[in-house]
């Protein structure tokens, strides 16, 4: 008796200690839909998907090309319609040609015999794409890195294969277009040392602006490139063959298209996307196959949930895109205007399904830059940061048996800890391709992957317990931009204000650092300015962000009005709390250093860039834009960090002065001198990409 009394108390310990955990841990969903989610999503299906799509990297038959669709596409299509989606096609867009090897081996001569290194059927990316039909031969000369003129000094190369640690294009423009080789051989890697068995996908030129040869393209692994290396060092003959045979075929994207309807009370959308194709030689399980099985999986699960009367029914319509990326993207929202002018949101998945403890990876959240504010981050942090918790033992809660709140795990996945990150924007992914028309996007991303863009991006480095965390963190996501009415607008506006709260008391934190970095008395009041623009810069961004939710509402333009009438007086207040407590530090500092606390005065560059305003030149038709920072982009070369260069490229067409960009991008990053700003506009007027009008 007295054991079971034991037990029942224990019981009850337990029950109270998981009331305590479902109070603390909050979603902008209740605690029975994230069960139920929890329940439902699943990672063994998305790694079936996978599995269905990239079982292991494959030549394409012509079939593919000739006849269609391609495997990926009919796969999605077959399983899309199993679930029940309410529309499902395979839209298709015209594409450059499209080449594709049915032959392809790479020999090295030995005493014993000729010896096969590579074949397309073991390994199909080892071949570099767009190398034509030949039979082709010629002794190798190591050329080191291949990539500077310096490092033909001296050598022959004409009618020779050329080995280097270059990329393929490099070394075809150095070597064969200049040189007179007739092919390359490059060991290009991310990670030569630590991955020195992989080659990675890449491809030559088609054409030689020359008019010559084209030659030949195979990328090698590191411990082959080393081995060849060291028999040309020792004086050793090494005659290289590429036997390639290669067909091309009209141009063609396809591009999958299923959609969950709508109630019909709105006539806004939500966009749900992945990238199944990145050209059609690359097949990487997790770039992306991983993030087009995963989106399958979240419209699979959320339809049995919408059924069953789990998750409420969604007004807005959401679109599943799995595309061939950017480029797909790009060519679907430019053929259905009147679907993109609706699109209030967009999840982009690319890298979903890697197994983190065995990669070193995170699961990544990409915020959107802060040139373009959105409460989506934050819908999507809400349930990312959720999942983490729950998943995690809490030391705290030890009395409930050593064990996570609600473990979200899958019978042949791994037990691993779900390790997140919420990051700055990078893009090249299809969530750029969405803001550029003007539709606020997210990104989630593994990274770091050893295996990018390799030939051992292959479904054994995957995790269905990620794949399943992935699936509910997304879910929930999706499922609030679908149905969120007034009620559920609200909520998500205050999470937005809330969240908001913390990042601008993160930027004042980051603005103390400026003023403890100080090594001199004459730094102090630069380090002062700025810290607060880094706080003023975060109330602006924070203001936009709660406003940004108003499209939830049932009258969005009504809802801006009111949101901006209740919150910009409050976040303004608290920018100015914050800054007074900045002012504080500062004149602590002064006081450590014996100096006075006065305010800083404007320079006379400061002076004339706030009334310099910047204006984008209009560009002619056909002409490249001049990008920003660095010269990347085709701009001028510049002292701006790179990580910053696509934010500036953003805010040049803003009608912004000089000072307000340096006070965005320092506010946004860190303190970037006013004088390298200066410096860049000023040559992009110069190039005649940008307009400078003087403010009087």
């Amino acid at each position: 008796m007295r054991r079971f009394a034991a037990l029942l108390f224990l019981s009850l310990v337990a029950s109270n200690i998981a009331a305590a955990q479902e109070k603390e841990d909050r979603t902008l969903l209740n605690w029975d839909q994230m069960r139920a989610i929890i329940m439902e999503a699943s990672g063994e299906r998305a790694m079936h998907h996978v599995m269905e799509f990239v079982p292991y990297q494959r030549v394409r038959p012509a079939s593919e090309y000739t006849v269609g669709p391609f495997r990926e596409s009919k796969a999605t299509a077959d399983f899309a319609k199993e679930y029940g989606f309410s529309t499902v096609e395979i839209e298709k867009f015209p594409s450059a040609q499209l080449w594709q090897p049915s032959k392809g081996q790479l020999w090295v001569a030995e005493k014993l015999g000729p010896r096969k290194l590579y074949d397309i059927y073991d390994m199909p990316v080892a071949l570099g794409g767009n190398t034509p039909t030949g039979d082709i031969s010629g002794d190798l000369v190591d050329i080191g890195n291949g990539g500077r003129p310096e490092d033909y000094a001296g050598k022959d190369v004409k009618g020779k294969v050329v080995l280097g640690s270059a990329g393929l294009n490099v070394l075809q423009r150095m070597a064969v277009f200049e040189r007179g080789a007739v092919g390359v051989l490059s060991w290009s890697s991310m990670r030569p040392i630590q991955q020195p068995d992989i080659v990675i996908s890449s491809s030559i030129a088609a054409a030689n602006p020359n008019g010559g040869s084209v030659g030949f393209g195979w990328m090698v692994t590191t411990r082959v490139a080393r081995d060849l290396a060291l028999r040309v060092e020792r004086g050793e003959k090494v005659t290289i063959r590429s036997v390639v045979e290669a067909q091309t075929y009209p141009g063609r994207q396809e591009v999958i298209h299923a959609t969950i309807a709508g109630d019909g009370s709105t006539n806004q959308d939500v966009i749900v996307s992945g990238h199944i194709y990145e050209g059609l030689i690359k097949q990487g399980a997790n770039d992306d196959n991983s993030g087009a099985a995963h989106i399958l999986e979240m419209g699979r699960a959320y339809i049995a949930l919408v059924k069953s009367g789990q998750l409420p029914k969604p007004k807005r319509t959401i679109h599943f895109l799995w595309v061939q990326e950017i480029s797909g993207t790009n060519a679907w929202l430019n053929a259905h205007p009147d679907v993109a002018k609706r699109i209030i949101a967009d999840l982009n998945y690319d890298m979903e399904g890697l197994r983190l403890s065995t990669s070193g990876a995170q699961w990544l959240l990409m915020r959107t830059p802060d040139s373009f504010p959105t409460f989506l981050n934050d819908i999507c942090q809400n349930f990312l940061e959720f999942v983490a918790e729950i998943t995690r033992e809490r030391v705290r809660y030890r009395a409930n048996g050593y064990a996570p709140a609600l473990d979200v795990l899958s019978p042949n996945g791994s037990r691993d800890a779900f390790n997140i990150k919420v990051d700055k924007y990078y893009g090249s992914s299809d969530h750029a391709t969405y803001m550029q028309h003007g539709i606020p996007a997210v990104i989630f991303n593994t990274w770091p992957d050893p295996w990018y863009h390799s030939s051992q991006d292959t479904p054994d480095k995957l995790d269905p317990t990620q794949f399943k965390r992935a699936a509910v963190v997304s879910i929930g996501a999706m499922a609030v931009l679908a149905a969120a009415d007034d009620q559920m607008a609200v909520r998500v506006a205050a999470d937005a204000l809330g969240r908001g709260a913390e990042r601008m008391t993160a930027n004042q934190r980051k603005g103390f650092g400026y003023i403890g970095d100080v090594t001199q008395p004459s730094q102090l009041p630069q380090a002062y300015a700025d810290a607060k623009a880094a706080v003023r810069h975060q109330a602006n961004i924070e203001k936009a962000v709660v406003k940004s939710s108003s499209v939830l509402f049932t009258d969005p333009v009504a809802a801006e009005k009111k949101l901006a009438a209740m919150y910009d007086v409050l976040i303004d207040a608290r920018a100015n709390a914050l800054v007074a407590e900045v002012k504080a530090t500062y004149t602590l500092a002064a006081a450590t250093w014996k100096v006075p606390a006065s305010e800083p005065v404007q320079s006379e560059l400061e002076k004339q860039a706030s009334r310099t305003v910047v204006e984008r030149v209009p560009v002619a038709a056909g002409a490249r834009p001049a990008g920003g920072g660095g010269g990347r982009g085709g701009g001028p070369p510049s002292a701006i960090p790179g990580h910053m260069a696509g934010e500036v490229n953003a805010l040049l067409g803003r009608g912004l002065t000089v000072l307000e960009i340096r006070d965005f991008i320092s506010g946004e990053f860190e303190p970037v001198p006013l004088q390298d700003v200066w410096d860049y506009v000023k040559a992009l007027e110069t190039a005649g990409t940008v307009k400078l009008t003087v403010r009087r």
